[in-house]
């Protein structure tokens, strides 16, 4: 009987070990990139603005207003050009350290790619995405427009979560103003649909439901679970893949 015992314990030890390593290897593909406060002045950045005008050209300088990117200028053929926030449509920058660091995680599945060819072509060079959104920062001041760092650009076609510059962060590794690995930060700002929330550790059991139990799949997946902040990565990528019909069933 002892022997049963101990063997299925062992068993059981095996499966929690498998278990572990999957999620994991889950939590490593659903990883946010990080929030970056500087941009390399290296490398040129690119603008989409609102009517489609597109431009490129080496930083001159950015302007932020409460933490967000709200007017940015360039050097284009040797003139400097001045952009608002409420001009552009979207923005991509390489971040400070980019000869140094790139981006650790490729594209997750066929599904969940980049779809526009030129976000493709700048995000797989390590370059930052920034888009023009108008949001009530934390949810108390009026609603305005600025550029908001897309954390998770590689599958972002439902969900998109943008970095909240003040953000307090759990445990992490950074060389100067790249942060790097270990930990997540304690508020984003969501947006699904049409309506943006600034999404805290605090609140998120608030908003959770909102955000993800409409999706039968993911209710099947999540609904006797605990909630846990730290798999923030992985509930929004499953909720995509299941609301893409990527994953059929759920696991």
């Amino acid at each position: 009987m002892k022997v049963k015992v101990i063997s299925l314990m062992f068993f059981m030890s095996g499966v929690l070990c498998f278990a572990q390593d999957d999620l994991k290897e889950r939590e490593k593909q659903a990883a946010f990139d990080p929030a970056y406060s500087s941009y390399s002045r290296k490398k040129p950045a690119y603008v989409t603005l609102k009517d489609g005008t597109k431009w490129e050209g080496e930083i001159k300088d950015v302007d932020r207003r409460k933490g967000q990117i709200d007017e940015l200028k360039l050097v284009v053929d040797g003139k400097k050009k001045k952009f608002a926030a409420s001009e552009i449509a979207d923005l991509f920058m390489a971040p400070s350290g980019f000869d140094q660091f790139n981006k650790q995680v490729g594209f997750i599945s066929d599904a969940t790619k980049w779809g526009r060819t030129d976000a493709s072509e700048h995000l797989a060079k390590g370059y930052t995405m920034y888009t023009n959104e108008k949001v009530s920062l934390k949810n108390k001041k009026k609603p305005e427009e600025y550029l908001m760092q897309t954390v998770n650009p590689k599958f972002n076609q439902v969900i998109q979560v943008f970095s909240d510059p003040w953000a307090k962060e759990t445990m992490s590794i950074g060389v100067g103003s790249l942060k790097l690995a270990g930990g997540i930060a304690k508020s984003y700002y969501f947006k699904k649909g049409e309506s943006i929330v600034w999404l805290t550790k605090k609140n998120f059991d608030k908003h959770f439901e909102r955000l993800f139990m409409d999706n039968e799949q993911f209710k099947a997946r999540y609904a006797d679970q605990n909630i846990k902040w730290s798999l923030l990565g992985v509930y929004v990528l499953d909720y995509t893949e299941f609301a893409l019909g990527v994953n059929k069933e759920a696991k």
